[in-house]
């Protein structure tokens, strides 16, 4: 028995001792599980699954970082909430941990946390335009669910219009293009339809489709968008000006 004992705690990581806990009263489930994947992502390591916290069960979000001596490094962190707050526990998988993980995250998350979440770009003046795909391991945190029901690559796309004059986007003319390929338009009718897993998550990116129109000036618009598989490097996008018609073209990185 102590040998299966022994067994278990290598196949399950080594928690790092109560004091890199990090204990926040009054954070929510979906809050504490959000920011503690930004701060993962943060410290550079590569996030391989996530599942959401709620106060009926623990959430997780695994990741994996090469080590410059070779080989890997996996890390998880464990979230568990009860209505009144969040406790996150890092573990390290390692037969013998040096806490480098548990200190930094404990650091990079108390300072994400005292932040608002920051969904739009950052700058306050001009025409910004942000394209950002979203993986799976997001998806489930963001969207609670994978919403292509293939590999289809759903977007996020926001534009914050921090001027004095209404503009217009059209969709369709968001071409996304990837490293030495063919530049593509996103899905639309049937090919969408086709796309789109069932379930709340796909319902969601369906309902928050970025749709055309006009974007009037200090506003922000943000919606969905699915694209054909594939890996994209950067985004290219027309924009008009409602009062005069001219077009102006912007390439954004697909962050």
């Amino acid at each position: 028995m102590r040998w299966a004992a022994l067994g278990l705690v290598l196949l399950l990581g080594c928690p790092a001792p109560s004091r890199y806990a990090v204990r926040r009263p009054g954070l929510s489930c979906e809050r504490a599980t959000r920011v503690a994947y930004r701060t993962i992502v943060g410290l550079g390591y590569q996030i391989t699954s996530v599942t959401n916290a709620n106060p009926e069960r623990p959430g997780q979000i695994a990741a994996t970082r090469a080590r410059p001596e070779g080989g890997s490094e996996v890390v998880r962190v464990i979230v568990t909430c009860d209505g009144t707050g969040a406790v996150l526990q890092p573990i390290e998988e390692a037969f013998a941990p040096s806490y480098e993980f548990s200190r930094a995250f404990g650091y990079g998350f108390t300072t994400l946390v005292q932040a608002p979440d920051e969904e739009t770009p950052r700058a306050n003046i001009g025409l910004q335009v942000q394209v950002h795909a979203i993986d799976p391991q997001e998806a489930v945190l963001v969207l609670n669910g994978v919403p292509t029901a293939g590999v289809e690559v759903p977007v996020r796309v926001t534009v914050r219009n921090n001027t004095d004059r209404d503009v217009s986007l059209d969709p369709g003319s968001i071409d996304l293009v990837p490293a030495g390929g063919t530049a593509a338009g996103p899905l639309a009718g049937p090919p969408l339809e086709a796309a789109l897993a069932s379930g709340p998550a796909a319902e969601r990116v369906r309902a928050g489709l970025l749709r055309p129109g006009r974007i009037a000036a200090h506003t922000t618009r943000v919606g969905y968008l699915v694209y054909p598989p594939g890996v994209y490097r950067e985004a290219r996008i027309a924009i008009e000006d409602v009062e005069t018609g001219e077009s102006e073209g912007f390439v954004a990185p697909v962050e």
